[in-house]
């Protein structure tokens, strides 16, 4: 009688130690592509809720369709590209792994920029909103400055027209700045006695203006801490913030408009022009150089204060746009730490994962390719079996 022994052959025990068979549930890989799928499907959404200025169940519809097409998009992609393209990429098909890199990194910048995007946008609004506090608080700063020298120009006009006046009387009572005949009232008399009543004109104007300049001074201060307060203000919401931000704006552009108008700096202006370009005495050479000389030294005194003044206009800033995704951007810095997480969950760990099955698929090959070497060698228990075999087989034919 003879035995044949039921052990598979070295060829198959080779295959079938090598053959892979997936484990019971879901693997590693799956969960964490799975997680990524539901991060990008909240955060993506968060994005465009916190972007988009439209409202109402149609917007949020939108919103929500949008982002789970972003999300379902990648988790496909990364899908499709761990099961499928890392196989064939191990088999040397090249181009698979150009293909599955390419649209991981491409699918993967989109929803990790609207991850970002989601995560720091009301971060980015409220730092958007400090800028402008910091534009508008430097507007007030020079609006201040000018009144200060606003506030300087005016005893130098006064002084002007009371120098200008008491010329005038010497020039009535002696001649003393003409030294031509014993007084009374000529040209030169009645050129000083206009510059003077053009002066205290000016004087007169500036100090009307003195009271409500003060007044419009201490509402821009109280508006700009109002401004700051509101900005700080973390128990409300953005959008209400935002709102009343914008309020605050536009009263401070109308009380630096009102204060701009109370300070008559253009009048000053024109009256030192025309004191520097002195006047003129009909047929009086002589006289009409020695006003004009005297009118431009007070001129001069004059500009020298106007020079104080800012050179460039006040116009209070604009009150900036909601933050779009280059505004986001351009705050990078500020939130580097929250972009590097960001870009390792959406990035780094689905190309981790393709790599992985890549270089996991090319071992299984290399072991695949060793395997009938392996499975050819003898076994060193044949023989003896063999020989048993035979041995069996010799007794039963002596037996027979």
């Amino acid at each position: 009688m003879s035995t044949k022994s039921n052990r598979p052959n070295g060829n198959d025990q080779g295959k079938q130690n090598i053959r892979h068979e997936p484990g019971p549930g879901m693997s590693l890989a799956d969960l964490a592509l799975l997680a990524i799928f539901i991060t990008s499907l909240v955060l993506v959404p968060m994005a465009l809720f916190a972007m988009g200025e439209e409202s109402g169940p149609a917007a949020s519809l939108k919103y929500l369709l949008v982002g789970f097409a972003a999300a379902g998009a990648a988790y496909g992609v990364n899908r499709f590209a761990v099961d499928r393209l890392a196989p064939l990429h191990a088999l040397g098909f090249r181009m698979a792994g150009v293909v599955a890199v390419t649209a991981i990194l491409l699918t993967g910048s989109g929803t990790a920029l609207g991850s970002f995007t989601g995560i720091v946008f009301h971060s980015v609004e409220i730092k958007t909103y400090q800028v402008a506090g910091q534009e508008m608080t430097a507007f007030i700063g020079s609006v201040n400055d000018a009144a200060l020298v606003a506030e300087r120009i005016g005893p130098t006009v006064n002084g002007i027209a009371d120098g200008i006046g008491q010329t005038e009387s010497c020039e009535v009572s002696s001649s003393c700045l003409s030294q031509n005949g014993a007084g009374g009232r000529g040209p030169m008399s009645r050129a000083l006695g206009s510059a003077s009543a053009q002066a205290f004109s000016v004087a007169q104007a500036l100090q009307a203006g003195e009271q409500e300049r003060d007044r419009q001074l201490e509402e821009l201060n109280r508006l700009n801490a109002a401004y700051h307060e509101v900005l700080a203000d973390g128990g409300r919401a953005v959008s209400e913030r935002r709102a009343a931000l914008q309020a605050l704006h536009a009263e401070v552009r109308q009380v630096a408009s009102a204060l701009t108008e109370a300070m008559p700096m253009a009048l000053v202006q024109s009256f030192a022009r025309s004191l520097r370009e002195g006047a003129s005495l009909p047929g009086d050479p002589a006289g009409s150089r020695v006003l004009s000389g005297y009118l431009r030294g007070h001129g001069d005194a004059l500009a020298e204060q106007l020079d104080r003044l800012p050179d460039t206009a006040l116009v209070a800033p604009a009150f900036p746009d909601r933050p779009g995704m280059i505004e986001v951007l351009q705050f990078l810095p500020a939130y580097i730490a929250i972009a590097a997480i960001v870009i390792v969950g959406e990035l780094i760990l689905p190309l981790s994962l393709y790599l992985m099955t890549y270089m996991q698929r090319v071992r299984e090959i290399e072991i695949l390719e060793r395997a009938p070497s392996i499975a050819s060698r003898k076994d060193p228990f044949e023989g003896l079996i063999n020989r048993s075999d035979r041995n069996d087989s010799d007794d039963d034919g002596v037996s027979s």
